[in-house]
């Protein structure tokens, strides 16, 4: 059989090579050769064997699987090992996180210790000079001479202040400094801190990795010197850390740390290993601004030498001991052993007690389908249980009645989807197609609708040479009803805007002509404006709409003139629309410009309700002025939609702004 198969035939051919090398290795050394043929055999066996088992799984698949009683045998097994895998999965990473932790505190904690102690030798230094400035030199040669002997790489120096008086003066040393040349002067953000005490990274020679250094300075009583201690992160530095933590310092990386970012190399023997290797993370500093940046240090920190660390320090009263550790790990794994043990008793009984119920229930709906597939939609499954089949069942039953309905919601919807592409054509040929084109005048325009047909609706007319009338409306409501108020509104105005210039009355002639075709439960709102470039002014009226932005010398006023809305069937409606509506002049000058919006805009919501605001609107275009009126007409749309972010828009968007150019005012 499996002799029919090529991966058959790669797997017996390689068991058989693999038996004679293993037993040819039994007696003698293999040589190079065979050893090379061995490993390769090894794989070709790997792989034959995978290629193999997938081919016995596709060809048997559809018989084996057929039936769901052996599908819940099948997931009975994964009961038994995925239980085993998640719970090994949970300890290794307890054990990984427990280690990455351990094994970073414990070095940032001895490496704390260090600046802690350079910062002490640094107070020290600038305190007994202080006391004695005239003994500056001796003072601080004798302070190293105290501390050499234990830290034998430490450099002390005595440097002015840069923003001090004689801070030409050379500095005092102490110490060989041969890590780096000792500072000239010590920066002034130094004394304004009171001190510092940190990291620092010094830049090697072009193509050199860069090195750590330990500093501390602390300035004088009279603040015009500075007390500088080194201690630089060197090999004997490293090798003083592993003996004390067993943590070996490797590679390490720099993002803000000194002018350019840096990598040291990783040396061509490290090897990593899950619980050798770790990373800490430490503060940096540059000296010349004080400015913070963020250090990355590879950690070689193998376990064992970490757990005996830790055990010495156990031993020696100085931390916690690992026995009640051990004694807690102990307990943790009972508890899981005894949780594994409950999961699989479940599941093998629950299995035994629901394989048969399961799968004949499973048959009942597999005879249901069929015959509603057949077009039977009488038919109905009877319900033996109460449990979550049963309900199965009735859910069954249920869809094979509502099915004929659903048929028919879908025609209806599908009805409804075609009268909304027409309004929607509909409401596409009532919209500008682009802005016209006059001189002095720069025009951008936009309408966003929130559906597949909106309610808001803008429009120009072309009043004269250097005139221009704009008007923009939201009607309550949205849909194909919609479309049809926005076409009898633009009959109305066509025929208004040619006849009389001022807005008010045009409005007010729109209101008597709207209010007898409108029904009680629809209004429109409207703002119309004529824009004369002659007279330098444009004059406007608002039927209850939002207010007109005017933005001149980068700021931004809204111009809201009282008016009601358009179209309410109440009594005495015309005559109060006529003793509220006020119309009103604006002077205007090249580079103003104005905006005519809708709510949209400035009721636009984020994710926790809050909206965008007249004021926000306000904000952008009084900070955008000098952008042309498309350039301010995306930047709006900009902020709006990283406003809002993914909440969905519950109200058309259209804008209309309109940039006076330099030709305004001159006749």
């Amino acid at each position: 059989m499996l002799w029919r198969s090529l991966p058959g035939r790669l797997v017996l051919v390689t068991s058989g090579v693999l038996a004679l090398l293993l037993l040819a290795g039994q007696i003698v050394d293999l040589p190079i050769g065979l050893d090379v043929i061995r490993r390769l055999s090894w794989i070709s066996w790997l792989l034959g064997s995978a290629w193999l088992l997938s081919l016995v799984v596709a060809r048997n698949r559809q018989a084996f699987l057929w039936r769901v009683r052996r599908k819940l045998l099948l997931s009975y097994v994964f009961f038994g090992v995925v239980p085993v895998a998640l719970i090994m999965a949970f300890v290794l990473a307890a054990a990984v996180l427990l280690y990455v932790t351990v094994a970073a505190y414990v070095f940032r904690e001895t490496y704390a210790d260090s600046v802690r102690v350079v910062r002490d030798i640094a107070e020290t230094s600038a305190v007994e000079i202080g006391r004695t400035p005239t003994l500056a030199a001796s003072g601080l040669e004798r302070r190293y001479e105290n501390v050499r002997a234990r830290y034998p790489g430490l450099s002390l120096a005595l440097v002015p202040v840069a923003a001090a008086r004689g801070s030409d003066a050379p500095p005092l040393t102490a110490g060989a400094w041969a890590h780096a040349t000792a500072p000239g002067t010590a920066p002034a953000w130094v004394v304004e801190r009171g001190g510092f005490s940190g990291t620092l990274l010094m830049l090697g020679a072009a193509g050199a990795p860069g090195r750590l250094i330990i500093r501390a300075a602390v300035p004088t009583a009279d603040r015009t010197h500075v007390a500088v201690a080194d201690l630089p992160v060197d090999a004997a530095f490293v090798s003083g850390v592993r003996l004390e933590t067993g943590v070996e310092m490797g590679a390490f990386s720099s993002r803000g740390c000194a002018s350019t970012d840096t990598v040291a190399p990783r040396s061509a023997d490290d090897s990593w290993s899950l619980f050798r290797e770790t990373v800490a993370f430490l503060d940096c500093t540059q000296w010349l601004d004080g400015t913070s940046g963020r250090l990355s240090v590879n950690l070689v920190a193998p376990v064992g030498e970490v757990y005996s660390h830790l055990a010495e320090l156990s031993a020696s009263g100085s931390g916690p001991t690992l026995t009640d550790w051990a004694s807690v790990l102990l307990q943790l794994l009972w508890l899981l052993g005894v949780l594994f043990l409950i999961i699989q008793g479940s599941a093998v009984v629950m299995g035994a007690l629901l394989a048969k119920s399961i799968t004949s229930a499973v048959h009942e709906l597999f005879e249901g389908t069929e015959r509603v597939r057949l077009g039977d939609f009488a038919h109905r499954i009877r319900i033996e249980s109460r449990d979550q089949l049963g309900a199965l069942a009735g859910s069954f039953n249920r869809m094979s009645e509502s099915i004929e309905h659903l048929l028919h919601v879908q025609r209806e919807k599908q009805r409804l989807d075609d009268e909304l592409r027409i309004a929607r054509e509909i409401q596409k040929s009532l919209l500008p197609v682009h802005p016209p084109v006059m001189a002095g005048l720069d025009i951008a325009d936009l309408c966003e609708p929130a559906r597949e047909v909106g309610g808001d609706y803008y429009d120009f007319f072309e009043l004269g040479p250097r005139q221009l009338g704009v008007m923009i409306a939201d009607v309550s409501g949205k849909g194909t009803s919609a479309a049809l108020y926005m076409a009898e509104l633009k009959g109305i105005m066509l025929a208004l805007s040619r006849t009389d210039r001022s807005p008010r009355n045009v409005l007010i002639r729109v209101n008597k002509l709207l209010a007898g075709h409108l029904d009680n439960r629809s209004f429109i709102t409207m703002t119309y404006a004529v824009i004369d470039l002659d007279r330098s002014t444009v004059t406007l009226a608002r039927a209850g709409h939002t207010p007109m932005i005017v933005a001149s010398q980068a700021q931004a006023d809204v111009v809201m003139p009282d008016g009601m809305v358009l179209g309410l069937r109440l009594p005495d409606a015309e005559t109060l629309f006529e003793d509220v509506l006020v119309e009103r002049e604006v002077p205007i000058a090249p580079g103003d410009v104005l905006v005519l919006y809708t709510d949209g805009v400035t009721e636009a919501t984020d994710g926790v309700g809050e909206m965008f605001g007249d004021e926000g609107l306000l904000r952008v275009i009084a900070s955008q002025q000098d952008l042309t009126a498309a350039g301010i007409r995306e930047r709006v749309v900009r902020e709006v939609r990283a406003f809002v972010g993914t909440t969905e828009a519950h109200d058309d968007m259209t804008m209309v702004v309109l940039k006076i150019g330099e030709g305004a005012g001159a006749v």
